[in-house]
């Protein structure tokens, strides 16, 4: 059984030692195939307490390796792509017109009451219709009436 806890003991320090440093998942994975050595060994052994120690750590080396799996698919997708922030993020977003656009008026986005105007050649928009962000000039928003076929109407409430 001493050379079960020796293992069990090192991968769980692999586990802390991977919430401590940034390796990408390398010593969460080891850590969790030590555990379930660890109860491997343990199950070999004489030891009275090996019926329920071994088994107890293969179920929770188990379970690390599934946590880092699905934890590891979220950073991963997390970190894709660009962020979008301030202003990036409104593009294409659909607001709620709170004051007739003709062609200049207030909607409502992301919780927040903008100033708006209609890009040229759109007519006026009642109060309620959606608008989709075309641009933003400073602190104002360049709308167009209607909103994309399909698009949830997330910006506005």
């Amino acid at each position: 059984m001493d050379a079960a806890i020796v293992v069990a003991l090192l991968g769980i320090a692999l586990l802390v030692g991977e919430l401590l440093l940034s390796t990408s998942g390398v010593l969460a994975a080891l850590g969790a195939l030590g555990l379930v050595a660890g109860g491997i060994l343990a199950l070999e052994s004489d030891s009275g307490a090996a019926d329920y120690v071994g088994p107890a750590l293969i179920a929770l080396g188990v379970l690390s390796l599934v946590a880092f799996y699905f934890i590891t698919r979220k950073v991963i997708e997390a970190h894709e792509g660009p962020a979008r922030t301030g202003a990036d993020e409104l593009l294409g977003a659909i607001a709620e017109v709170r004051s007739a656009l003709d062609p200049e008026g207030q909607v409502w986005i992301e919780g927040a009451l903008w100033r708006a105007r209609l890009t040229s050649g759109d007519g006026p928009v009642g109060l309620g219709d959606r608008v989709t962000v075309e641009a933003v000039e400073g602190l104002t928003l360049v709308v167009r009436a209607g909103s994309p076929a399909g698009q949830a109407e997330e910006g506005a409430s």
